[in-house]
């Protein structure tokens, strides 16, 4: 069941990462024309060598490593609908990227569903900032939010892409003004039909996908991947500057255009299967009250984010992190509690299989 949900979770990751890099890539062909005409550099080309390089002073900072928040919107921009924080060792070239789960209970004064994590937005990009250190320890150095608009204008902007549609889709919800509509096959999309096709969930008889959301999950990765491919052939290098302003239009950055280069650059030197470790952060999904919060295990992550995460050269500790749970808040969760015991029995039972015995080994 574990190597299942760890199968499904890669997936996700991997969904996720290709749909906010679907963007970023897009942002790195913007900044690679604007250097190239000059048109907004005033004529003057930038020179990308080594004093463009991110370099991160602070006391105890390891050298050579980074930290960048990536995160894409959702429909109003008022909240992030994905979130993950890429730590990046450009001496060794290894890439460690946290997803973290956009309903995680957060320490606030919001309410309601305000407390999810993915609600700090509302209050812009440092407030989302100041929230998301809390529960991975440290401040990440940068950050780029994506709109997924983009996505609909990049393909726009290659004048649409032809795609296989596995089965025939109709789905109707008159609350947000939506009606899809696909036959099975090859159909020409513009971005428009594009949004529409990745907004698609079931059908409204209820039927989809046989595996639910992990054929979901896999539509999605094939369609990015096929629309990536396409966005790169070298007939779209023409449609470079359409493209550029569609990304443009749909990224925010503290990145200067010399630095998006020069990460783009570096990430030319990652081995995907080898250098990238992606992870998302440990704990439960649990109803607490009557909404579902992504409930986050404070000692698994700090274990987590200290093996694989942490930019400094000194373990961070429970001082450095925020994290509540229901019982902070006074609140009975009984899923949560139902949740966090099938975890940790699984956790013992991984244990065990390690060491070949129901006891921990002792130390030499």
């Amino acid at each position: 069941m574990e190597k299942k949900q760890n199968k499904w979770l890669r997936r996700v990751l991997i969904v996720v990462v290709a749909a906010a890099m679907a963007c970023v890539i897009g942002y790195f062909a913007f900044c690679y024309w604007v250097n190239a005409s000059g048109s907004l550099l005033g004529g003057n080309n930038q020179t990308i060598d080594q004093g463009s390089a991110i370099v991160v002073d602070g006391e105890g900072r390891r050298e050579h490593v980074f930290t960048l928040f990536i995160a894409a919107t959702d429909e109003d921009e008022t909240r992030t609908d994905s979130m993950m924080v890429l730590v990046f060792d450009t001496q060794n070239h290894t890439a460690n990227i946290i997803n973290i789960p956009r309903d995680s209970l957060v320490d606030t004064d919001r309410r309601g569903a305000g407390k999810k994590l993915n609600a700090s937005y509302s209050g812009g990009i440092e407030q989302q900032l100041d929230e998301i250190s809390g529960v991975i320890g440290f401040r990440p150095d940068k950050y780029i939010v994506a709109n997924f608009d983009g996505i609909a204008d990049i393909v726009d902007a290659i004048g649409g892409i032809d795609y296989e549609v596995p089965f025939d889709m109709s789905y109707h919800d008159a609350s947000q003004d939506l009606s899809i509509e696909f036959e099975k096959g090859w159909q020409h999309m513009d971005g428009e039909a594009v949004v529409e096709f990745l907004r698609w969930r079931h059908n409204d008889d209820g039927t989809g996908y046989d595996d639910g959301d992990i054929g979901r999950v896999e539509k999605l990765q094939t369609f990015l991947i096929t629309l990536g491919k396409e966005v790169l052939t070298p007939s779209n290098l023409v449609n470079i500057p359409a493209i550029a302003t569609a990304v443009s239009d749909n990224v925010q950055t503290d990145l200067t255009t010399s630095q998006v280069l020069w990460i783009g650059m570096q990430s030319m030197k990652l081995d995907m299967e080898e250098d990238v470790e992606m992870q998302t952060l440990i704990g439960d999904n649990a109803m607490v009250g009557n909404l579902w919060f992504f409930i986050l295990d404070q000692d698994m992550i700090i274990d987590q984010i200290n093996e694989s995460f942490n930019p400094y050269t000194h373990p961070l500790t429970e001082d450095d992190f925020n994290i509540i749970t229901p019982d902070d808040l006074g609140i009975y969760s009984s899923s949560w509690e139902e949740e966090r015991a099938v975890r940790y029995a699984q956790y013992e039972q991984e244990k065990n299989d390690e060491t070949g015995s129901g006891e921990l080994p002792e130390d030499e």
